[in-house]
């Protein structure tokens, strides 16, 4: 029988593995720490569920975590409802076992998923009780990090649901967590997040200011790694809107066409690219239709046009 300082060792790593997204590290770390006779059926179990029936108390709990964080991480990237459905089960799963192994940390990363797909499956009032029950854990285990994620998760739902006000709450509240543990990719995030909010708000100094410091960090960091020069893009196509909102054209239009030119480099890498490609036809469409310059916002139209045609066709064609 395996002692309980033993188990509670083991998922205490487990738990720390998993806060970091190291899955398949915990799954070695379990396999590794297990008793000889359980190694090759913990082995086969990760690829197939059905060998976890094999197992029996801790060692069946344990990696039945792992099984159903696995499955919420992996099928909340998904966009079909199947998938959806699947990572709201697994992270219910994987919440209550959490709570039985004493592993509190990790449970908000599991509401959070489950909060997210049940957003995308427009089952928005769910999605907020899950996400405040997060955020009440967070607070409790004083888990600030994982709060500021949950807190602009809250803001970004409240906004979509019109709830601008709360939204500017949550936005502030995780903006001001983020300064303090000082990450600039989650700076940047909530900067942009604020951002929105303030201009539906109409509190457009601010998000000026938001505007500018995120532009500023997201071309550090694009600088550092190239994956952030999408944030970088979808930043710089944001706060162009913003200034053709308030008649700058001249400054929306340089913004613009730079985000185009981001969109074009990634669309060579990866032809999903594309209907960013084809949104920023439009916006430049949309900004010379403004300026009354009809022949160019035309040419821009006829652009988008032609490059959603194309993007239908991929689609029809891999679909077939």
């Amino acid at each position: 029988m395996l002692k309980i300082s033993v188990s509670m060792e083991i998922a205490k790593k487990v738990e720390e593995l998993l806060r970091g997204g190291r899955i398949f590290d915990a799954f070695e770390y379990v396999k590794e720490n297990a008793p000889d006779e359980l190694r090759e059926t913990i082995e086969k179990s990760f690829k197939d569920a059905e060998e976890i029936k094999k197992l029996e108390g801790f060692w069946k709990k344990i990696m039945l975590i792992l099984h159903f964080a696995y499955a919420s991480q992996e099928a909340v990237e998904k966009n079909d409802r199947q998938s959806l459905v699947s990572c709201v089960v697994s992270s219910v799963n994987a919440i209550k076992l959490s709570l039985e192994l004493d592993m509190k940390r990790i449970t908000p990363i599991l509401m959070r998923n489950a909060a997210r797909a049940l957003v995308m499956m427009d089952m928005k009032e769910n999605a907020e009780r899950m996400y405040l029950e997060a955020e009440k854990i967070c607070e409790e285990e004083g888990d600030e990090e994982m709060l500021a994620a949950i807190d602009n998760d809250l803001a970004t739902l409240y906004y979509e649901l019109g709830k601008y006000n709360e939204a500017k709450v949550k936005a502030e509240e995780a903006l001001e967590i983020r300064r303090k543990l000082g990450n600039k990719e989650d700076i940047a995030e909530s900067l942009s997040t604020a951002s929105e909010i303030y201009v539906k708000l109409g509190e457009f100094d601010s998000a000026e200011d938001c505007y500018v410091e995120a532009e500023k960090l997201y071309r550090h960091l694009s600088g550092e790694r190239e994956s952030f020069k999408l944030n970088l893009a979808i930043l710089l196509s944001n706060f162009a809107m913003f200034r053709k909102k308030l008649g700058r054209y001249s400054e929306a239009e340089k913004m613009f066409h730079e985000a185009l030119e981001i969109f074009k480099e990634l669309e060579k890498i990866d032809p999903d690219f594309s209907q960013f490609v084809a949104s920023a036809y439009k916006h430049l469409g949309d900004l010379y239709r403004e300026m009354k310059e009809y022949v160019r916002a035309e040419e821009y139209y006829k652009l988008s046009r032609e490059k959603f045609r194309d993007i239908q066709k991929r689609w029809e064609s891999i679909a077939s």
